[in-house]
């Protein structure tokens, strides 16, 4: 099937070839004159030429459109859908939840991807996934709580609240977001430790002893013991970035 710019191409140096009194938009010219084209062959031309024309203008020749990105922030399915659709789009194939997707399910990934153009109207496929419960994490040991996080998959940051305690473990008096909070599968959880005046060094000796720390992730052993090594500085996932 020719493309947009060959039908183009095609109608212009053919067209001009026929006598005006030929015109196509006038039907009745055909009829009156003793051309070929009243003959069979003339009417197969012609029927050749409209259904080139009709699948080049419902193609190639469509109106384009540019596809919006609905995975930056990753974007509700609900607003989503609606991002396509003021794009002149429709959703298609949605995988990764259910038929009934539940509250504060998100776009994970999209095709075609974003800024492509495409023909108005065509289907952008989506794959969304579920959010994740923030479990409550207060009152719990640090290796317990954090060992909680990884098993769902959320990222762990630390802030210390020194106490007047002189002895005991490490537990956590705050969390952000707070429980039951819905959030995506990467987010990150910001604890808040109420810990003994003891040397965190020393702690982290106790700690490493433990069978939850035992069973951590190298990751998450990583923010732990750069928590655990230097109480002054708040740290996410990465040890080597501290935040204020």
């Amino acid at each position: 099937m020719p493309g947009c710019s060959e039908f183009t191409t095609y109608t212009k140096n053919f067209v001009p070839q026929v006598p005006g009194s030929y015109c196509l938009h006038d039907p009745a010219s055909f009829r009156r004159s003793g051309s070929f084209f009243r003959g069979p062959l003339a009417r197969h031309l012609l029927l050749t030429i409209a259904l080139v024309a009709g699948a080049v203008s419902s193609t190639g020749c469509a109106k384009k459109v540019p596809v919006p990105d609905v995975v930056k922030g990753s974007q509700d399915l609900d607003q989503a859908i609606k991002i396509l659709k003021g794009a002149s789009l429709e959703p298609g194939t949605i995988t990764g939840v259910p038929a009934n997707p539940p509250p504060g399910a998100y776009v994970a990934s999209q095709d075609p991807l974003p800024g492509q153009q495409v023909a108005a109207n065509s289907k952008v496929h989506l794959v969304v996934k579920v959010p994740v419960t923030v479990p409550v994490l207060t009152g719990l040991e640090i290796t317990e709580a954090v060992s909680i996080l990884q098993g769902l998959g959320l990222k762990v940051g630390f802030v210390k609240r020194p106490t007047i305690l002189s002895l005991g473990k490490v537990k956590v008096e705050q969390q952000n977001p707070a429980p039951n909070s819905l959030v995506h599968d990467d987010a990150q959880v910001m604890l808040t430790m109420s810990a003994p005046s003891l040397d965190f060094g020393a702690l982290l000796g106790l700690v490493a002893k433990e069978p939850a720390y035992q069973n951590l992730k190298p990751e998450y052993k990583n923010v732990l013991d750069a928590f655990m090594g230097n109480p002054n500085v708040t740290r996410g996932m990465d040890p080597s970035t501290p935040t204020d």
